[in-house]
Parts: C-alpha cells; sequence; structure tokens
C-alpha cells in the first residue's frame, strides 16, 4: 500500500524537529558544561582571593603586635619590631593556604609624612616615627597560590597611664637617721613641675635640715599610709606591666638577679637580700651626671615576698631589704621598695620620687632631688597598644 504523502511529510518534519531539538540540547549542554566549569573556575579563584586577604588582614595585625612592642622612634630601633612571619604562617594550615611563592606573608610600617621630598607618602619615606605625632603607615600583604591581597591602614600609639602622684620627694616609713652639718641638706627641689612638694618621715628627724624645708613640706612623725598616697591599684598595674614586657624578676622562686635595671623593672628578693645600685641608671651620661632631656626615667620596684593572706593589713614582707649605693651612682625615676636606704659611701643620688617603706638612713652625703619630669616624662613612656585610626583601613594594589 503506498504511503499517504502527508503523512510521509509529518514524518520528516518530526524528525526535522527531534534533530533541532537534539542540538539545540546539545549546544545548551556544552553551555552548561562551560558554565559550571567558569562558575567552578571564578569560585575557586574567589576563595583563593578571601584566603590571601584573609593572610594579609592577619599580616596587618601582626605587624600592629610588633610596633606595640617596640614603637619605633628613631631610624634603628632596637630591636626592629618586624613582622614574625614564620609564626604567623605555623597559624594556617598549608593543605588550605598553599605557599608555593616564598612570599605567603609579609609586612612593612613607615611614616605618616612626607620624609624624603618626593611630594608623595608611602614606603620609600622614613620607617620611624620620624614627626613624632604617633601614627604610622603600615601596609600588609598575603599570597596564596598566586593571589595577593594588601591592605594599608594608619595606626595609632597609646600610652600606658601609670598614674603616679605628682609631689612626693620621699615617702619613709619606718623612720629616718640623719646628722647635722656636712652637705644638708640633701633632700631637695631640682624640679617641681610646678606641684607643691612634700617629704613624709614615720618617726622623728634627728637632724631636720636634711631637707631643704623652704621647698619641701615635711610631715613627721604621722603620716598616711602610703596606699592613700600611692593606690595599690598603681603597684599592681606596674607589676602588670613588667610582666607583660618580661621584666619582672622573682628571684624568690628561682629567677635570675637582673644586670639592667633601667626602664621598668619589678624585683622580689628575699627579706634581707642586699641590692646595689650602679652606674647611671636611665641616665645616658652615666654616673655623676644630671638627668638630660633625652633621659627616660624608668619605674623600679624592689619588693619582698608576696603578703600571705592572713597577714594583717600593711604587713611589710621586706623590711630588711638593703639598698645601696656608692661612688657617684645615679638613679632617674620612680624608685619603691619595701626595704631601707642605706648608703655605704660617696655621693650617690637619686632624681625623681623615692619611696622607702621600712627605713632611710641620710646620715651620709647622698643626695635625693624630687624631679617631676620623673613623672611627667612616664605619660609616654610605655606602649599600652597600637590601634587602628578609625575610617583608614583600605585594600591596595598588591606588590
Amino acid at each position: 500500500m503506498t504511503p499517504h504523502p502527508r503523512r510521509a511529510g509529518q514524518s520528516g518534519a518530526t524528525l526535522l524537529i527531534v534533530i533541532g531539538i537534539a542540538a539545540a540540547l546539545a549546544v545548551m549542554t556544552a553551555s552548561l558544561v562551560m558554565v559550571i566549569g567558569n562558575m567552578q573556575s571564578n569560585t575557586a579563584d574567589s576563595r583563593t582571593r578571601e584566603k590571601a586577604a584573609t593572610v594579609g588582614e592577619a599580616a596587618v595585625d601582626g605587624q600592629m603586635y610588633a610596633l606595640a612592642l617596640n614603637w619605633p622612634k628613631t631610624a634603628v630601633p632596637n630591636p626592629q619590631p618586624t613582622l614574625d612571619s614564620a609564626t604567623l604562617r605555623s597559624q594556617f594550615p598549608t593543605s588550605e593556604f598553599p605557599n608555593t611563592t616564598g612570599d605567603f606573608v609579609g609586612a612593612v610600617y613607615y611614616d605618616n609624612a612626607d620624609t624624603n621630598g618626593d611630594n608623595l607618602v608611602d614606603l620609600n619615606d622614613a620607617h620611624w616615627d620620624a614627626n613624632g605625632d604617633r601614627l604610622l603607615y603600615v601596609e600588609g600583604q598575603g599570597r596564596v597560590s598566586g593571589r595577593a591581597a594588601r591592605f594599608q591602614a594608619l595606626v595609632e600609639r597609646t600610652f600606658v597611664d601609670t598614674s603616679f602622684p605628682h609631689g612626693i620627694a620621699v615617702y619613709d616609713g619606718g623612720g629616718m637617721d640623719s646628722n647635722g652639718g656636712g652637705n644638708n641638706p640633701k633632700i631637695t627641689v631640682y624640679n617641681s613641675g610646678g606641684y607643691n612638694v612634700s617629704g613624709y618621715v614615720n618617726g622623728v628627724i634627728p637632724a631636720p635640715e636634711v631637707f631643704d624645708q623652704n621647698s619641701i613640706d615635711v610631715v613627721s612623725p604621722v603620716i598616711p599610709a602610703l596606699n592613700q598616697l600611692l593606690p595599690d591599684t598603681t603597684i599592681r598595674q606596674v607589676i602588670n606591666l613588667a610582666s607583660g614586657m618580661g621584666r619582672y624578676y622573682d628571684v624568690i622562686n628561682g629567677a635570675q638577679m637582673p644586670t639592667d635595671l633601667s626602664g621598668i623593672c619589678v624585683i622580689r628578693v628575699p627579706d634581707g637580700t642586699t641590692v646595689q645600685l650602679s652606674g647611671g641608671i636611665n641616665m645616658a651620661q652615666g654616673p655623676g651626671a644630671v638627668p638630660a632631656p633625652a633621659d627616660e626615667p624608668g619605674i623600679l620596684l624592689i619588693l619582698g615576698p608576696e603578703p600571705d593572706p592572713g597577714d594583717p593589713p600593711g604587713t611589710n614582707p621586706g623590711a630588711h631589704i638593703r639598698i645601696e649605693m656608692a661612688n657617684n651612682d645615679r638613679f632617674y625615676g620612680i624608685f619603691i621598695t619595701d626595704g631601707q636606704l642605706d648608703f655605704a659611701h660617696g655621693t650617690p643620688g637619686f632624681f625623681g620620687m623615692t619611696v622607702f617603706k621600712s627605713y632611710m638612713d641620710m646620715r651620709g652625703t647622698a643626695d635625693i632631688r624630687y624631679d617631676d619630669s620623673a613623672i611627667s616624662k612616664l605619660a609616654e613612656r610605655w606602649t599600652l597598644s597600637v590601634k587602628l585610626v578609625p575610617n583608614t583601613w583600605r585594600e591596595i594594589q598588591p606588590r
């Protein structure tokens, strides 16, 4: 039987439609495969870029931490506040953050002013706080699998508020020996800073002329408790700060007695220990000098054992610690001890504020000169933190 001509034409048209649909599906499939491949590639690239950005942000944070430990005020700070890239590298698993280029992480800091005269502020400028405004730029970069991200931020140095009181020349909590004649007065005002200056002695002063009573208000024998003048919280703050800086030495429990007593230094020694202060502590010109404008005062605490929890308030577990100075040795700063001042010989001297909780021997030729700069300069002596200046964080072109 001969096929109907119309049905034959319909079959051919149907075949063409099927072929067309199949071709379209093939094209769509190929396109879909290409799109999915591109999406996967873009997603992988985006994830890699995000990983690089994470590392770059960590680099900025790590550099800020290094600056907080040692803010660069000179061209050659010691130690250098460099990023600890090895430690930072160890914080990221290599399986997720591969490093094949050798520059996984890096950071640089520079002054926020044009110091080289090229009318630009960039990493070619001074790598220290050349203008002294407590501001630096930090750039941090991370690189992961060939993708890099770099960030820049302006950071600011903030300082520890040591909160020491002004106007205390000496505080002697356990009596003072003194003699007439000689080089009296021995306790004088070198720099009042505009404050009224007082001296506190818990007992009779055999030779009151040891004080320059024209410039020092002498309070004796009834004196306030030390914590009314110098809060215990301030002392604890210094101890915590010294601990954080690696400058707390518990000799009682096995630490070595430090030889460098400059800057901030807290030492615990057994009661009865003799501690010799020698040289020009915190004074660049050394023994026999007076504080120079560039000298930075320190805080030196020489304490006895921690009081037992059951001890009565005011118990002094280091009352027999002996502090000795000799020759022309000098100390510039705030000196506090549980013990007693026991000079041997020579003409040593303190510039700043001195606290001896136990006893002071002023029968020799020692000098104690109240110097308010030892307190005022502490306002910008130690870095508390380095923080971001608001609205300065930005992403920049990688290098």
